[in-house]
């Protein structure tokens, strides 16, 4: 038990960026479960559905962030590596899509009711310091994960772009619901547009990833 142990954990942690991508990962989890919390009560508080599905998307989020650690450590196990960790990339990015789904949703949602409202200042300033760490640590994993060749790396890179990127959107809705003009059709213009691009970018993603994943295995099964 102990020999099988010692190989899943120097599989882990093949490389120093993989070990401190799996490091970083653990108290990211901790930080999205505060954030879960924060959105909830917002919803609580301020009576809002968007809140409230940015609670549902960050704990979609968490639980992707798991389940490719869990997944992995598993796929170790198996006879046949490669396929196993190219259905979990494959899997990821099908849920992805589907989370793109629900953002566009919530997006619609957001601008069709004008569902923004202001609260404290001590709250935005919250919201600014968790996407200032989301997005400043998407930027650098974008230039490194690749490098290693990690799919499991590669996977909670991309998982931190959804991330970073909804965090902007949490921080836009707070800035417009802060100026008191939400109702204006230039805010309006401006979070319709931002929505948008977002929801844009994580399609690409989403689909360059299922992409991929196909071709792969299509040229295994070729082998």
């Amino acid at each position: 038990m102990g020999e099988v142990k010692e190989k899943v954990v120097k599989t882990l942690f093949k490389s120093d960026f993989r070990r401190q991508t799996v490091l970083v990962t653990l108290p990211s989890l901790l930080l999205d479960l505060i954030f879960i919390s924060f959105n909830f009560l917002m919803g609580l508080y301020m009576r809002s559905l968007w809140y409230f599905m940015m609670c549902i998307y960050y704990i979609v989020i968490t639980l992707l962030r798991m389940n490719v650690l869990a997944r992995s450590t598993k796929a170790l196990f198996s006879k046949d590596k490669m396929r196993a960790f190219i259905k979990i990339y494959k899997s990821t990015h099908r849920l992805l899509l589907l989370l793109t789904v629900m953002l566009a949703g919530a997006v619609y949602m957001l601008v069709d009711n004008y569902i923004w409202k202001s609260y404290p200042g001590i709250i935005l300033y919250f919201v600014a310091l968790y996407t200032v760490y989301k997005v400043s640590a998407s930027i650098i994993n974008l230039f490194k994960a690749g490098k290693t060749g990690s799919i499991v790396t590669i996977l909670l890179r991309k998982i931190g772009q959804a991330d970073a990127l909804v965090s902007l959107l949490i921080l836009e809705s707070a800035l417009i619901g802060r100026s008191g003009i939400s109702r204006s059709y230039k805010m309006l213009g401006v979070a319709a547009v931002s929505g948008a691009i977002v929801c844009l970018i994580m399609l690409v993603i989403s689909l360059d990833g299922l992409f991929k994943s196909r071709k792969k295995l299509e040229s295994m099964i070729g082998e």
